[in-house]
């Protein structure tokens, strides 16, 4: 997908770069799932977050080449996080022109990152 430089795609550049700077927080349980995962959080944006009221689910890109969703159990610390890789072309199928935007311009952050 070519990016036009839209407003769009502008507001999902700071929204996806503020992801990308939560992530380098080492606090951060996301991160700490993404590193016991062996997925690298320096060039990892999140794509989509869905707050459970006991679990966190995200999608997130890692360095612009594949997906990762986990859920992390908010409510018992103990519980390992669950991280599961899919590929790019697998994620793309059924997903909104909306999103597969949103995927562009991370697609577009990672790059110009490495």
């Amino acid at each position: 997908m070519k990016l036009i430089g839209s407003k769009m795609e502008s507001d999902f550049r700071d929204e996806l770069t503020r992801s990308n700077d939560a992530l380098q927080d080492s606090g951060s349980m996301l991160r700490k799932a993404l590193e016991a995962g062996g997925h690298e959080p320096k060039n990892a944006y999140i794509l989509h977050w869905v707050p459970e009221q006991c679990e966190g689910l995200y999608t997130v890109l890692i360095g612009g080449s594949y997906i990762v969703k986990v859920e992390v159990d908010k409510c018992d610390k103990s519980k390992p996080p669950i991280v599961e890789r899919s590929e790019l072309k697998s994620y793309l199928n059924g997903l909104s022109k909306m999103n597969q935007v949103r995927l562009a311009v991370a697609q577009d952050l990672a790059c110009a990152k490495t």
